[in-house]
């Protein structure tokens, strides 16, 4: 099992899989985090999952 830290707070999240992270940070974002969710752009988007990606590597 892996854990990640929010990219845009200090909260932190456990899976098995990138794919669980990401189910277990999606309410997470909705809540805590929505004008990041309303403003994102493609190129943002892109961003955000490469240092998601980069985290799960590192984790």
């Amino acid at each position: 099992m892996k854990t990640i830290t929010c990219i845009d707070c200090e909260e932190q999240f456990s899976g098995e899989t990138p794919e669980a992270i990401m189910q277990a940070m999606m309410p997470h974002y909705m809540s805590d985090h929505k004008d990041v969710m309303e403003r994102g752009t493609e190129e943002g988007k892109k961003e955000w999952f490469a240092e998601f990606n980069k985290r799960w590597e590192q984790a």
